[in-house]
């Protein structure tokens, strides 16, 4: 099954990648297969992870624009044709 990944501000140029990815994945993939695939790009897991190889808490991962913490979290199951969001978490006044 395909899912598309899009990564948004500054995730964009780091990752030195289009906007929109697609990924093919086994039926019953969850987020955490998902960033499995994800990380075989050594940029993509540098910008994603921190330097003891967990998830960076200033990354917000949405399924379908829902936060998946509102979900199942890292266990939240894929459909073919989801649409995975990844946004930094902006701060400023």
């Amino acid at each position: 099954m395909k899912v598309t990944v899009k990564f948004y501000s500054y995730l964009r140029d780091l990752i030195g990648k289009k906007t929109m990815i697609e990924i093919d994945l086994d039926e019953g993939a969850i987020i955490s297969h998902l960033l499995e695939e994800l990380f075989l790009d050594p940029q993509i897991k540098a910008a994603l992870l921190d330097e003891n190889q967990e998830f960076k808490s200033d990354i917000t991962l949405l399924k379908n624009g829902r936060e998946i913490t509102f979900i199942d979290g890292m266990e939240t199951k894929l459909e073919p044709g989801d649409e995975i969001s990844v946004f930094p978490l902006v701060a400023g006044g």
